[in-house]
């Protein structure tokens, strides 16, 4: 049986769930049948919250009706290493479900260095690498953020969608 733990700073859910408790703007829907997107910042929980543009982009999904978005981030180097090891899956922060069975993995990136973070978590997630490997069982992965503007080309084999431009417009 495999064990689900909150994949961001805290050492269990309950702490996880408190946090959620003290943030501003956090969104709660029930999935139903909604696009479900787990959008996901590329390095810690801490530095993904500090990032107005993953906040923003959070909050536009979360305006529509049929669309419910629940985050996640890469975890902490410590729990990182032991999650890879036991193979724990990657979850949301807003309802613990597996990252795998959202229909879209939207990925937030403004730093190259963080390149590396996005095939971790898709690792993570139980999701294919390469986008030529995903079938369609698998969330459609999309790239997007500030670095998508000055070269999508190193990103191009790991996704099957980049959004290059400002994510309100799109």
């Amino acid at each position: 049986m495999i064990r689900l733990v909150v994949a961001v700073n805290f050492p269990d859910e309950e702490q996880a769930l408190a946090t959620l408790a003290k943030e501003v703007g956090y969104v709660s829907k029930p999935h139903g049948d909604r696009l479900r997107v787990a959008l996901a910042f590329p390095n810690t929980y801490y530095v993904g919250m500090s990032n107005l543009g993953f906040q923003t982009v959070y909050q536009l999904f979360n305006a529509h009706a049929d669309v419910v978005c629940e985050r996640v981030f890469l975890p902490p180097k410590q729990q990182l290493k032991e999650q890879l090891a036991s193979r724990v899956p990657l979850i949301t922060i807003e309802s613990q479900s597996l990252a795998r069975d959202f229909d879209v993995i939207a990925f937030s990136v403004s730093f190259e260095w963080d390149y590396t973070n996005i095939l971790t978590m898709l690792r993570l997630a139980g999701v294919p690498i390469h986008a030529s490997a995903r079938t369609a069982r698998d969330p459609l992965v999309v790239i997007g953020g500030a670095i998508t503007f000055v070269n999508p080309e190193p990103l191009a084999p790991f996704a099957d969608v980049i959004a290059a431009g400002e994510g309100e417009e799109l």
